[in-house]
């Protein structure tokens, strides 16, 4: 594979996840009834324009296992050249299956749904609402696993002890965030409006910071590769 190719596809990785986070966002600020401090990232899936994020998150994740294939050839030996791109290629996937497999309407969103309404809890959930939080537990564990196995690699490079810290910080931080809002605070949202707060800002929180790290390790490698 030529190096064209090989940057081309790591510029699908470091563009991929930035641009889904600008379309994340501004449709969450003109979404009628969404409460960021309230409901989950993936409630923008449901509704009359849920097929935007649906297609945001299965773009991105389609860009992301091509960019496995540029962190691949970039990476030809090395620490984390093996399952780096591996990782990578099953975040891809996971976030691909995210997004097919939609999670339930609750917690008021879209606009109709009952505001107590949390399937899991007092509520039975669908099929696909169940696939839904399975693949996401893949995509941050796939985060974690990559993060530290590209931070290992960066300490050790010239100038790459900053990106290091960020992705190893990234890795703790996101399993955390990720776990303790959608096992802790999520049931609790629904008996108090202090736990649908922290609830929001978690969700909030755990969207950049698994999205975030996805551009950096390709915009690192097209660094060095150019050098």
């Amino acid at each position: 594979m030529s190096y064209p190719t090989t940057r081309a596809l790591l510029i699908c990785g470091a563009v991929a996840p930035l641009a889904s986070l600008l379309v994340f966002h501004l449709d969450m600020v003109f979404r009628a009834g969404y409460d960021p401090l309230r409901h989950a990232p993936s409630l923008l899936m449901t509704g009359d324009r849920g097929p935007l994020q649906i297609a945001n998150f299965v773009i991105t994740g389609t860009l992301m296992i091509a960019c496995a294939v540029g962190i691949r050839r970039a990476l030809p030996a090395g620490r984390g050249a093996r399952w780096g791109p591996r990782l990578v290629a099953v975040y891809g996937a996971a976030m691909i299956a995210t997004g097919v497999f939609v999670t339930d309407p609750q917690l008021g969103y879209p606009p109709g749904t009952p505001s107590d309404l949390l399937p899991g809890v007092n509520a039975q959930a669908s099929w696909h609402g169940h696939l839904h939080w399975m693949t996401a537990f893949v995509v941050y564990a796939a985060t974690t696993l990559a993060c530290l196995t590209f931070a290992r690699r960066f300490a050790a490079e010239p100038g790459g002890r900053a990106w290091a810290v960020f992705l190893a910080a990234t890795g703790v931080l996101a399993p955390l965030i990720m776990y303790g809002g959608s096992v802790i605070l999520q049931p609790l949202a629904i008996s108090g409006e202090w736990y649908a707060v922290l609830d929001g800002i978690a969700g909030r929180m755990v969207i950049p910071l698994g999205w975030i790290w996805a551009a950096l390790v390709p915009l690192r490698l097209l660094r060095t590769h150019a050098d």
